[in-house]
């Protein structure tokens, strides 16, 4: 029985010890390593912001549908201070699809269809929010404007036979009045930017607009 006291007594200065360390303020026994906090601070860095995928609501009412007749999306990674009023868009290229069974095909993949569009997507380059990468727009608002519709969101017309909708115009049409009512209507400056790679050629332009 006295052993057992003598154990909790032990137990008792222990902690009364580490209390003692804590409270005194020293950090000796408890201080992180430089090289792990150095390592903590480079793994946080590297941490990349996956931006979501965002479907035009209503935009099937107004006839603005990818190939296959889904929603069409867009990404949105919100400017901050003296960026919070500028806006890039990014329009994603692709191609078209020349035929109806080239455009069969599409309306299968991510390029006619939101149903295979990345759920989320890595920013990097001119989108990306890190000034060393994007000097000139890392705090804007960067918008990625998915590309589903076959022809370079220029069409308006639909082939009944086989359920294809080149409703390329009229997504541009609700894209615009959707990022209006998330702010750009009050937006400093504007920039547009479009690749768009084809078969046997690559088509590059790029509109800027200041206002």
């Amino acid at each position: 029985m006295r052993s057992v006291w003598l154990w909790i007594a032990v137990a008792i200065c222990s902690l009364c010890s580490v209390t003692a360390v804590v409270r005194s303020g020293s950090s000796d026994a408890f201080e992180i390593p430089r090289d792990i906090k150095i390592l903590d601070n480079e793994l946080m860095a590297s941490k990349v912001s996956m931006v979501p995928l965002t479907l035009i609501q209503g935009a099937d009412s107004k006839g603005a549908v990818c190939l296959d007749g889904t929603l069409p999306g867009y990404h949105l990674d919100r400017g901050f201070g003296s960026g919070a009023n500028s806006w890039l868009i990014h329009l994603e290229g692709g191609g078209w699809c020349n035929n109806r069974s080239s455009c069969e095909f599409r309306k299968t993949t991510r390029r006619g269809s939101s149903k295979f569009m990345e759920k989320a997507l890595n920013f990097t380059g001119i989108l990306s929010n890190k000034p060393q990468e994007n000097p000139d727009f890392y705090n804007w608002n960067r918008i990625k404007l998915r590309y589903c519709d076959g022809a370079s969101f220029s069409g308006d017309s639909q082939d009944e036979g086989s359920q294809l909708f080149y409703r390329g115009q009229r997504i541009w049409q609700v894209a615009m009045e959707e990022f209006m009512s998330l702010g750009m209507q009050k937006a400093e400056q504007v920039s547009l930017l479009h690749f768009d790679f084809c078969s046997a050629f690559m088509f590059c332009f790029i509109f800027l607009s200041n206002h």
